[in-house]
């Protein structure tokens, strides 16, 4: 495994935290951070309405100790959708999937929901995949699988996909 493939959780929240706000600048927002009852990020567009209200974490979503996604479906209707960006062993992908479907079932909104898979080395995280999956109006989709970390991507692969399959 590559050195370069592992991490802590105060690097990754850092790094987290400056791809947030990347993001929101290339959609014409602006990335407010720990605001609005504590959420990890708002994005919000110069007249003021929210795009997203964001949060991650970096303890493993099916746990029940994690209430991040409950927290953006209390908040979510004044965004045109919520964010959340997670981690998880393959093992528990299933029932983190599970349990974002089963909470977000009643939302009016989107939820995008980010999970990077990794396997557990000592106290390091090992990333091996990033997914993208989109829940709204009780139904969910799996939208993306690509490697977790942008120098093992095979750039010809994902240039030349078909974004609509």
């Amino acid at each position: 495994m590559d050195v370069d493939a592992v991490t802590n959780r105060s690097g990754w929240t850092i790094h987290v935290g400056l791809v947030v706000r990347e993001c929101a600048k290339l959609l014409g927002a602006r990335a407010y951070f720990e605001q609005s009852r504590r959420t990890d990020a708002v994005l919000r567009f110069p007249d003021k309405s929210v795009l997203s209200h964001v949060e991650w974490e970096w303890d493993e979503p099916h746990n029940k100790k994690v209430k991040e996604i409950t927290k953006l479906f209390e908040q979510s209707e004044p965004a045109a959708f919520s964010t959340f960006i997670s981690y998880s062993t393959i093992d528990h992908l299933p029932a983190a999937i599970e349990k974002a479907s089963r909470l977000w079932a009643e939302a009016s909104k989107p939820l995008i929901f980010f999970i990077v898979t990794f396997e557990q080395v000592g106290r390091d995280r090992h990333f091996l995949e990033l997914q993208t999956h989109f829940f709204s109006r009780g139904k969910h989709k799996r939208e993306r699988v690509q490697p977790a970390l942008p120098w093992q991507i095979n750039r010809a692969r994902f240039n030349n996909v078909d974004e609509n399959k």
